[in-house]
């Protein structure tokens, strides 16, 4: 494994502590996030699996002694390999750089979440049951049997309550008691003898452990691949297009691929059904024996209906009313969003001013020195802090409440409908609310699509979503100045272009969309202090990337405007933004800033206003501003996000999007320059 943490800490002796490698692995939505920032804390690195487009979550701590580097696998429901998340989990799991397994289970939804447990025993990899969410399951007064669990698994299984820390730690007290059971040469975990629970049916169960002995005839060859001879047969035959190309490339071992061929032909003609339908069908007959034995429910009262929770999820899910609530969190998103960073923002730009006269009293407000180092270094400061983060800040603090608290599915199944007509299902709403805090992750999150048409839909329609950095931009200028009416005509006039760019796609584009599978949880209280972290790492890559490069670039522009450097630019582009946007000149090389940070258009294009002792009132025009914003929301996306679509599915696609948006926003934003010239001239 290629490592990105740090190097490991010593102990007081001096030596190395003894490390500890985690995954932890599970269902979508079961709390893995939850328990991977209650460990890891702000230690955690966000980057790419080895040549994979699948996100890698990677962080460490130090505990009891021992150092935890700690990997939070991507959530699958089984381990087949039927998208890339899978494949990766799968291979990782089996890896020499994992020592054991945490299984986060959903106590709410035992029966789905076990069978993806059942799959990794037939791993023999050495793990710990991690059953999340028991306060909900309390609430509804049932019981889990604990040591019936522990009985029959033969494994470690701890009750968690994730979102308050509760549990968390004695997984890794656990872990710590299943290392240092470890022989002191080898590594050696006495797997338990589980066939009681995983043996299936008579007729496959003989199937599984004739192809077994065929694989194990060849032992040499298959433990290069780390898999178990039970699973290998398992997977031969569904087949399982991976396990295929591991005995295609083996002489001594290609004819077991025909002999799991005629036994699924066998199965299939005895039980009248496909193959992947009789493992499961047989996988949840021992899940629910289990069940039966272990879930208690104290109470035969049914829960009331009219709690308030219910009521909410009622309600956020009604045909209307749901609707009406959507639409009024997302007018409220933008409402606090702009409250707090118009407020904040404010207050920063008046202790500029007020420092500004200080500064210019002291050393003269024509010193070249004052303009590149106060001007454009001190002011880019100001303008980035005063004019983006107060407002990034607050938008991704109530896009994380929003998370937490579980209404975002809610808000996927609301919007499946009017997604298939753009050729997608519901769950494109994620990403796309998403990217309303940055087009990067929402980009990149996109690969929770079922199919390559749906992803490559989905990451057009995200990327045309006004992310953190625009939204401050449209704000901060038209929003600030001409009020709210025209801050609505603008977000109006970008979400109409998402939905006509859909349609188009939809109609274009070949295949079909699949339906929406996603499961809803209850809604719950917010976790405030998940919720702060979360808040400070997506805001932390504005202050540790964008605000130097803001500062720097403020300095740069400072010393061109001293130099008269950006003439023979902003001329070169005269043609499209002053003829065809009737925009100012000197906006030319702001635009093209844009593509590394949108928001680099209005802190650079402020920093020039105030060289140049004007307002950006006096700068520019009302229909200036409405145009520069319309156009700053709408052509091509900041670099980091062409590159994640690249990554998501190929330059040549992300290069297409790019050159797509680049003339829809020019061809929109004329037209609103010259409709603004016909009618006025009326």
């Amino acid at each position: 494994m290629i490592s990105h943490l740090p190097k490991k800490p010593k102990n007081k002796e001096g030596k190395y502590k003894d490390t500890i490698n985690i995954a932890l692995a599970g269902n979508p939505n079961v709390g893995k996030s939850v328990i991977f920032n209650q460990l890891t804390g702000l230690s955690q690195t966000i980057g790419n699996w080895p040549g994979k487009t699948v996100e890698r979550m990677e962080g460490y701590l130090d505990f009891l002694g021992y150092y935890f580097n700690i990997v939070d696998l991507p959530g699958i429901y089984s381990l087949s390999t039927y998208s890339l998340e899978e494949i990766v989990s799968r291979e990782y799991i089996v890896s020499d750089d994992v020592d054991l397994i945490i299984n986060v289970i959903d106590a709410t939804n035992l029966e789905r979440n076990l069978f993806f447990t059942f799959q990794l025993l037939e791993l023999k990899v050495p793990m710990i049951l991690a059953i999340n969410q028991m306060d909900i399951l309390r609430k509804r007064k049932i019981e889990l049997d604990f040591e019936e669990l522990e009985r029959i698994f033969k494994l470690p299984v701890l009750p968690v309550v994730a979102v308050h820390g509760i549990g968390v730690h004695q997984l890794l007290e656990k872990a710590i008691k299943i290392v240092e059971s470890w022989t002191p040469l080898k590594k050696e975990f006495e797997f338990p003898e589980l066939t009681s629970i995983l043996s299936f049916g008579k007729e496959v169960e003989t199937k599984i452990k004739d192809l077994t002995t065929e694989i194990n005839k060849n032992q040499d060859y298959i433990s290069d691949f780390h898999y178990p001879s039970r699973f290998l047969a398992i997977k031969l035959l569904e087949d399982d297009d991976e396990i295929i190309k591991i005995f295609e490339s083996g002489e001594k071992v290609r004819s077991n691929i025909e002999i799991a061929k005629n036994y699924r032909k066998e199965l299939e003609d005895y039980h009248g059904e496909d193959i992947n339908t009789i493992i499961s069908s047989e996988i949840y007959n021992n899940i629910h024996k289990i069940i039966e034995k272990v879930v208690h429910i104290k109470s035969k009262e049914k829960v009331k209906k009219t709690s308030l929770a219910d009521r909410v999820d009622h309600l956020t899910t009604h045909s209307f009313w749901g609707y009406v609530i959507l639409a009024v969190v997302i007018f409220g998103i933008y409402a606090f969003t702009f409250t707090v960073g118009d407020f904040l923002g404010g207050l920063l730009e008046g202790l500029y001013e007020d420092l500004s006269i200080t500064v210019y009293d002291t050393y003269g407000e024509d010193n070249i020195w004052v303009k590149i180092l106060w001007n454009g270094g001190v002011g880019g400061f100001f303008g980035a802090v005063g004019g983006v983060l107060v407002y990034v800040i607050p938008f991704f603090l109530i896009i994380e409440i929003l998370q937490d608290s579980g209404y975002l599915p809610r808000a996927a199944f609301l919007m499946d409908r009017v997604m298939h007509v753009m050729g997608v299902h519901g769950k494109t709403i994620i990403p796309m609310i998403l990217g309303l805090g940055c087009n990067v992750p929402a980009c990149a999150g996109c690969r929770i699509m079922e199919t390559e048409r749906e992803k490559k839909i989905s990451v057009v329609l995200s990327s045309l979503v006004p992310c953190a950095a625009v939204m401050t931009v449209v704000m901060g200028l038209v929003g600030r100045y001409l009020g709210l009416f025209w801050l609505l005509f603008l977000f109006t006039i970008n979400f109409s272009v998402i939905l006509l760019v859909g349609r188009v796609l939809n109609k274009t584009m070949p295949g079909v969309c699949t339906e929406l599978i996603m499961e809803m949880h209850e809604y719950r209280v917010p976790n405030y202090s998940v919720i702060s972290k979360q808040t400070w790492l997506r805001s932390k890559e504005f202050i540790y990337k964008a605000l130097p490069l803001i500062i720097v670039l403020g300095i740069t522009l400072e010393i061109l405007l001293q130099l008269r450097a950006l003439d023979p630019i902003n001329i070169v582009l005269a043609p499209i933004t002053v003829f065809w946007l009737g925009l100012p000149i000197v906006t030319g090389v702001f635009l093209i800033y844009g593509i590394l940070r949108k928001e680099l258009t209005l802190v650079l294009l402020a920093i020039l206003a105030s060289s140049m002792g004007l307002t950006l009132l006096e700068l520019m025009t009302p229909i200036q501003m409405i145009v520069f914003c319309l156009v700053t929301m709408l052509y091509v996306p900041c670099f980091a996000t062409v590159v994640i679509i690249a990554k998501q599915t190929n330059w040549k696609y992300a290069l297409q999007i790019s050159l797509m948006e680049i003339t829809v926003a020019l061809l929109i934003g004329g037209l609103i320059h010259f409709g603004y010239i016909f009618f006025t001239t009326l």
